[in-house]
């Protein structure tokens, strides 16, 4: 039996407000709170760069963007969760499906879960989440850890 996103979801996974000038750190801070709540260990982050790096995960969804970064390799993740940050202001990651298209991304879920097949149901659900715009709408008026925890876990139930 997998995981459901309910599952993997924390508020001390969830960060509002987050600071960044580009996507490499977007991550690396994403990072540093996984590892502080025993989510992931240290090279994370670069794991998930080089993955976005080879293949984007932005998505052009409305009313606002998202990526989902993840690493290739599960080998950093010590407990599955979904690391999620409101950005402060929006910062480009590359649109999935491309090479370069920029995407002004404001919401960012990192996944961080054990086992391949799992982490595709998970990518699969959010991507489902992320074309219903009342979903969206939701997320978008959700302001802290808890009501972001609450938003989704109220549209995918």
């Amino acid at each position: 039996m997998g995981f459901s996103i309910q599952d993997l979801l924390h508020e001390d996974a969830v960060i509002v407000n987050l600071e960044a000038s580009d996507y490499e750190e977007v991550i690396k801070k994403l990072e540093d709170v996984a590892f502080e709540n025993g989510y992931v260990e240290r090279g994370y982050a670069n794991a998930v760069i080089e993955r976005e790096r080879l293949y984007p995960t932005a998505l052009p969804t409305e009313p606002f963007k998202v990526a989902i970064p993840h690493p290739m390799e599960q080998n950093t993740v010590k407990k599955s969760a979904i690391v999620i940050a409101k950005l402060a202001n929006s910062v480009n990651f590359v649109e999935m499906g491309t090479e370069d298209v920029p995407c002004p991304v404001d919401m960012v879920f990192a996944l961080a879960v054990c086992g391949t097949e799992d982490q595709l149901t998970i990518l699969q659900d959010l991507i489902g989440l992320f074309s219903n715009q009342e979903a969206m709408l939701k997320l978008q008026s959700a302001n802290t850890p808890a009501d972001i925890v609450a938003a989704i876990t109220e549209l995918i139930g």
